[in-house]
């Protein structure tokens, strides 16, 4: 069990509770713990990385580089816990082609679902 975890129901408006939706904690430690459990690979690429960004701060009092390095792994690390449905990826898959889905943002979708 990964530490720094915990979960939530995601809905479909289709399909009702469809999954579980994990949630990674917004830390350094908990995001190469998932890694590590999850994706080994990526865990070594996140801590190198963060390492880096950690080290330059040190020197330069800038935090900037190693919280942008922390938001992009945090995502990945959300992604790799909780794989998009079908239903998300044919949404992308839409997008990308241009298709109109209707709405014209996000708020407007979570308006458009009682959200």
């Amino acid at each position: 069990m990964v530490r720094g975890l915990r979960g939530l129901s995601r809905w479909s408006a289709r399909l009702g509770r469809v999954s579980l939706d994990v949630k990674v904690e917004r830390s350094g430690a908990a995001i190469l713990l998932t890694l590590q459990e999850v994706s080994a690979g990526e865990a070594d690429q996140f801590a190198d990385e963060y390492r880096a960004a950690l080290q330059r701060a040190a020197s330069t009092f800038d935090l900037s580089e190693s919280e942008r390095v922390l938001d992009r792994w945090w995502g990945i690390a959300h992604l790799r816990l909780n794989p998009p449905i079908e239903e998300e990826r044919d949404l992308v898959r839409r997008l990308r082609a241009g298709e109109d889905v209707g709405w014209s943002s996000p708020q407007e979708r979570s308006a458009a679902h009682g959200r």
